[in-house]
């Protein structure tokens, strides 16, 4: 009966009939390198804000899926085109609401370009960073496609961060993309004092997700949302908060995207 069941799950796979979830086989919950929401530590371990909030989150419902760091272009992908899949910390835009499915907000952020001090460069505003010879910018962030949208024609884009950094720091690149609270964390853990760095512009306030593949069982998905709720009514969130980003507030209650 045992072998009979196993051939009838495989075969309902092969046609998509059955996600892996219904098989008891769990989620495939992916993040990337992105301090301090998740990042691999000392021991090679994911861990940071986004990291301690799934882990959390999970323990509440009794589950312990692992979370693999990717780059990602390649998770972003992976969460397209594959049910059972969780992909964070996640912006939460116009062009991608009807994506996926979404538990959060985690926490609300701006972007941010970001230069050398010492190139003294001074920006009032998107159309003057159109000028820029070359931006920095990651494959399928949100940011991309929204600069993307907005006409820009001097976006350089790369799979993750990192290689935005170094492009800036040896001079390949006039600036890059990232968010007021993540990029001197980027700095930093390249090596880089961030005090020799400056925000040029500050431009796109958005809420950050937990996201969910379209096709995850909602049932599922809220009993995400539940646990996270609980977490952000008990005190467990501010305290996550306060150990990873203690400059940053609260989420909000969820609102329509902006961008």
């Amino acid at each position: 009966m045992k072998r009979m069941f196993s051939k009838l799950a495989g075969a309902m796979l092969a046609l998509g009939c059955v996600t892996e979830p219904a098989l008891g086989q769990g989620l495939q919950i992916l993040t990337e390198q992105d301090p301090p929401y998740s990042l691999a530590g000392p021991d090679g371990k994911p861990t940071g804000y986004g990291v301690e909030v799934v882990m959390e989150i999970q323990r509440r419902l009794k589950k312990s899926d692992p979370i693999l760091i990717y780059p990602w272009a390649r998770a972003y992908d992976t969460i397209l085109k594959s049910p059972g899949v969780v992909v964070f910390t996640m912006a939460r835009t116009r062009e991608r609401e009807s994506l996926f499915q979404w538990v959060g907000p985690v926490i609300e952020n701006n972007w941010v370009l970001v230069g050398k001090k010492s190139t003294n460069l001074k920006l009032a505003n998107l159309d003057e960073a159109k000028k820029l010879p070359v931006i920095g910018v990651v494959r399928n962030y949100a940011w991309d496609k929204y600069l993307t949208s907005q006409g820009f024609s001097n976006l350089e884009r790369v799979p993750e961060y990192p290689a935005n950094v170094k492009k800036l720091a040896n001079g390949r690149i006039t600036a890059f993309v990232s968010s007021t609270l993540s990029y001197r964390h980027e700095l930093a853990e390249q090596g880089l004092n961030p005090d020799d760095y400056e925000v040029l512009l500050q431009f796109g306030n958005v809420q950050m997700y937990l996201a969910h593949s379209k096709d995850n069982d909602k049932n599922l998905v809220a009993s995400w949302q539940r646990a996270f709720d609980d977490m952000k009514n008990d005190g467990t969130l501010a305290k996550l908060l306060a150990k990873w980003v203690p400059q940053a507030k609260l989420p909000g209650a969820a609102k329509p995207a902006s961008l």
